[in-house]
Order: structure tokens, then sequence, then C-alpha cells
């Protein structure tokens, strides 16, 4: 639905349960904190399976993710990134991403580059940290960039900036090792963006998850409301609706 069809029918909800109608900043205010809550979810699916999950189709998760989110992901390619240099700062990722993306919200994957063969990327193993890791990857063969053909391995982790950083428009970044990977020059990330803030006045902006997320983005919103509000039909429909999903 468009984001003017979302204000309607929120509307709609809120006056059926004789609540008074918010403003267009209040609504939009409602409406994003709910869509990066999807967003949230479907990165990160919690251990309890709901049954919207089964389905007739198996519509998975795995599914959800592709479809859901699809059109926040983004890569980003990183050059000139040689030598002893060991990480990529999530300003230099949104600097790549350019002004048509939001900032990066996550990093989904770190792929480096085949020296061998330019064309080729092969991802690099997300681990917990670089320096417990890294002692424990650097005595691999696979690992040991002195040996032909092993320029494709990589372990790699997220993590904020050292403490007193200063002057960075994004306290992030990505950690790898070895810091080389046999001559490198170029890497890809793969990133999830920020959803661009739904607007429902002046430049209009819709939702940019999936339609089939629509109406749970609607039910989020009126909750948020029903809570902000402190109005009980509202709030005990909205939760007797969740529920019901359980």
């Amino acid at each position: 639905m468009t984001a003017t069809e979302l204000s309607a029918r929120f509307d709609l909800i809120c006056d059926k349960v004789g609540s008074p109608y918010f403003t267009a900043t209040e609504k939009d205010n409602f409406f994003n904190t709910a869509q990066l809550s999807l967003v949230d979810e479907i990165l990160f699916p919690s251990k309890k399976q709901d049954r919207k999950d089964v389905d007739a189709l198996d519509f998975s998760r795995e599914d959800a993710f592709q479809q859901g989110i699809g059109t926040l992901i983004r890569t980003a390619v990183i050059t000139g990134v040689t030598g002893n240099t060991s990480t990529i700062t999530f300003a230099q990722i949104n600097n790549s991403l350019g002004s048509g993306s939001t900032s990066l919200y996550k990093v989904v994957n770190f792929l480096v580059q085949n020296t061998i063969n330019s064309t080729d990327y092969v991802s690099a193993k997300r681990v917990r940290t670089i320096t417990a890791a890294s002692n424990v990857y650097q005595g691999l063969r696979t690992f040991n960039k002195t040996i032909a053909g092993n320029h494709k391995s990589a372990i790699y982790t997220v993590s904020s900036y050292p403490s007193g950083t200063s002057g960075t428009t994004s306290l992030g970044q990505i950690q790898f090792y070895p810091a080389s990977i046999g001559g490198a020059s170029s890497y890809l990330v793969e990133v999830i963006v920020f959803p661009r803030a739904i607007s429902t006045t002046g430049t209009i902006v819709h939702p940019e998850i999936d339609p089939m997320f629509h109406n749970e983005l609607l039910f989020r919103s009126l909750q948020l409301a029903g809570i902000s509000i402190r109005e009980t039909e509202l709030y005990q429909s909205t939760n007797l609706e969740q529920a019901k999903e359980q």
C-alpha cells in the first residue's frame, strides 16, 4: 500500500475505537519505527516459529528476507585498500554507495577479490573477533599468503571505532585478516541500508519493505499509537490480534 493509503487506514481504525486523529508527523514516526522493527525481525528472526512461516507454499524466512527487504540490499565496491591496511570504515562504504542510497545499516557479507582472476570475488568468513580468530587462522596453510593460490582466504568482523576516534560520519568499521590478501586491491561489501523514512505529506515517500509486510507495518504502528495515547479499546484490540498470531 502507498504511504497515503497507510495513513488513511491508520485513521480509519483509530476512529473506529474512538481515538483522536494523530498529526501527520506523529503518524510518520509510528510508521518509521514500525518499518525498522520489521527490517530487524527479518534480519534477526526469533527462534520461535510463527504460524505465518508455515504455509501451503512453504514460504520460508529465507524467501521473506530476499523478497521482504530485497530493495534495501546494496553492494559497495571498495578499492585502494593495500599494504598493511586491514580496515574499511562505514564512511568509506557510504561514500561508495553513492547519493542514491541511504546510509549503511547492517553488513551482510564481505568479499575479497581473486587477484589471479580479477572478476572473481570470494566470501570471507565472519568471526567474532579478529584478535582471537587471527591467532587461530594464521597458522593454517589456507591463510598463509606466501603460498601461491591462497589469496582467496580471509576472515573479517564488524566492530565500532576505537574510543577517541573523531570526525567520522558513521561509527563502524570492518576489520579483516590478513591485511593484504595476496595483493588484493578490491573488496565487495554487501550491506542492508536504512529504509527511507516514510512520509505521508509534502514529498511522499512510500514504505520500502515488500507489500507482503504492509499489513504488519500498519498493525505495529497501531500498537505504538495505542501505547502512546493509553486508549484502552485500541490497546486491547491490537494486543488481541497479536495473541491470535501466536
